[in-house]
């Protein structure tokens, strides 16, 4: 079997079953690629733009936690982006939104929650980033914090971000368009534009020269 045969017959295959993919997202490109080693809950809240790529062993979850079958909230992917083995995208009842040509890579927990999360177009995730706009109010001494409300606002990163290894973002932060988070950071605070930020919590150490 020559190899353009074996390209093909791939090909073919990948479209046919996307084909029947479809009926079972809330929209999905013929294009895209997602591996039957991927694990999806919730398929009726997702969209998978072109070419976007669900490598093995990567988690989409629109559901809330002890509900699998039901969308929960909705997770929306864009165009060329790929999100790699073993990364954990969960609406967590809320939105999840990732732009163009972005790439979540492995080990990263990503929540949506009822503020939302929102990701721009060429953002770059490095591994075992977590990303959460949801909090635990532990004010009430004689309550366990666990019965406590939680408050979610939402996140924000904007285009052209490059985020490094072991990131924390924490609920409430805009990351500016251009920004670089260094490797092991808290984000805390909302971040100016092209700013390079490191630390616990991130503090702003240089800007991207123009």
């Amino acid at each position: 079997m020559s190899t353009r045969f074996r390209s093909f017959s791939t090909r073919l295959l990948n479209h046919l079953r996307n084909c029947w993919l479809k009926h079972h997202f809330r929209e999905l490109d013929l294009d895209c690629y997602v591996s039957p080693k991927a694990v999806i809950w919730g398929r009726r809240g997702i969209s998978l733009g072109y070419k976007t790529q669900i490598q093995p062993y990567a988690t989409l979850q629109c559901t809330r936690w002890n509900q699998f079958d039901e969308s929960c909230g909705t997770l929306s992917i864009g165009a060329k982006t790929k999100i790699q083995p073993h990364a954990y995208l969960h609406t967590l009842g809320g939105t999840i939104e990732i732009g163009e040509n972005c790439s979540v890579n492995p080990f990263c927990m990503i929540y949506g929650a009822k503020g939302g999360l929102k990701i721009g177009n060429n953002v770059r995730i490095a591994a075992h980033t977590v990303i959460i706009p949801s909090n635990h109010n532990f004010e009430l001494r004689d309550v366990p914090i666990t019965y406590q409300q939680s408050t979610s606002v939402g996140i924000t990163i904007e285009d052209d971000v490059w985020i490094g290894t072991g990131v924390s973002i924490l609920d409430g932060v805009v990351v500016g368009t251009g920004c670089v988070l260094g490797a092991g950071s808290v984000v805390t605070k909302s971040t100016d534009p092209y700013g390079v930020y490191v630390g616990i919590p991130a503090k702003k150490i240089n800007e991207r020269s123009r």
